[in-house]
Parts: C-alpha cells; structure tokens; sequence
C-alpha cells in the first residue's frame, strides 16, 4: 500500500513508548519529507501494549519491525505507508564505567550495534 502519511489523518492512533515524546510523525519518501501531527487515542509505555491494540483493531501504531515481527509475519498487523520511511527515534544507553559491568554493557552495546547496523552514533560519556 502506497499513500500518503496525510491519510493518517483522522485515523485512531496508537502510540507506544517511542512516540510519547512527540506529536507528530515524520515520514520520507524520494526526497520528500512530510510532517504528520497526530494525536493519540490511546498511548502505552511499552512496545507489547501498543501492539497488542493495533492487534486489536484499537488504531495504527508505528512499533519497531522488530518488536512486531511475528505478528507481520502471520498476518495479524500489515504495514501501511510501505515505500515511505519513518524518521528514527533516538535510543541512549547509559552504564557505569567498571570492572564489573563493563562485559555486560559491552555485549549490550555490540547487540544494539548488531540490531541496528551503522545507524548508532556510540559516544562515550564520562
């Protein structure tokens, strides 16, 4: 399905985690960028919620590919708007510096890294 975020507009709107510092969301497509302001029917503070709603017919919700993946894969939620894409969500991870977590937080950051390629900016605080 190829339309415009516009048509957003007037749908029921899930947000999960990620959109709750937002109003709106921005997609981009060709070149083209467009800026949707939405406002949420019903928000959630984790990913599961929001999916479990959009699962239920509750609304549209922009979740993560991989916090949906199995249910894109058998069908119970379809994407929309496929051929735009969604500008990215900032994602910090912060650990103490020691001996202790230090192999821990290095694993995490090496899977993070992994999940999401060459898009993370890792810098070092502290």
């Amino acid at each position: 399905m190829h339309r415009s975020p516009d048509a957003l507009v007037g749908h029921r709107i899930v947000y999960g985690p990620a959109a709750t510092v937002s109003s709106a969301w921005t997609f981009t497509h060709d070149g083209i960028t467009s800026h949707v302001p939405l406002e949420p029917n019903i928000s959630f503070s984790d990913n599961e919620g929001a999916v479990a709603a959009a699962k239920a017919g509750l609304g549209i919700t922009s979740i993560g590919y991989w916090a949906c993946r199995r249910e894109l894969e058998e069908g119970s939620l379809v994407p929309i708007l496929t051929g735009w894409s969604m500008v990215g969500t900032q994602v910090h991870a912060y650990f103490p510096l020691g001996r202790a977590t230090r192999t821990a937080a290095r694993a995490f950051i090496n899977f993070l890294l992994d999940e999401f390629g060459k898009s993370i900016d890792v810098t070092r605080a502290g």
